[in-house]
């Protein structure tokens, strides 16, 4: 990864840190209300590429009541190169979950991530950002909840065509 000072500014703007490990947070926040446990590791690396990709993203439904397999039956767009996606943003997600850990929003137990921001801090945040950056913030929200809605580990990373 490139040190931040040679980074395009597109890329500085999209993928820093600090946005990125709100969305993490989010992220792992929603699910650990759902399901009363951390967001397991490999699930993490699955959250940027599909919020920051803007058609996936968009493809996401508006509730929990879809299930994730029969989305992805019907959309199977949202698959077509995820894995590139997910592998080009793992040092991005790692960055993100560093930089969260540091400032102590976010922690690891054992093999799961859990938040350690509530859901006032989010709120905050969301209220702060301008309309694409809210939304993505907004779905990362609604992907926790739906990661945590699909099952285990691995069926989840099956639907999206990925083994842990």
């Amino acid at each position: 990864m490139k040190l931040w000072a040679e980074r395009p500014k597109e890329e500085a703007y999209l993928l820093n840190p600090a946005f990125c490990s709100t969305l993490l947070s989010a992220a792992v926040a929603r699910y650990a209300m759902a399901k009363k446990e951390g967001l397991p590791f490999p699930l993490a690396f699955m959250v940027l590429p599909i919020i920051l990709h803007k058609p996936t993203r968009e493809s996401l439904p508006p509730n929990t009541r879809t299930s994730m397999a029969a989305l992805l039956q019907e959309n199977s767009s949202a698959r077509v190169l995820f894995y590139e996606r997910v592998v080009s943003l793992m040092p991005y997600t790692r960055e993100a979950i560093r930089f969260a850990m540091k400032l102590d929003r976010m922690a690891m137990q054992g093999a799961l991530l859990r938040a350690k921001v509530g859901e006032t801090e989010i709120n905050r945040a969301t209220r702060k950002l301008t309309d694409e950056a809210h939304d993505c913030l907004v779905r990362a929200r609604f992907l926790g909840k739906w990661f945590a809605a699909a099952g285990p580990v691995h069926m989840v990373m099956a639907f999206w065509g990925i083994r842990p």
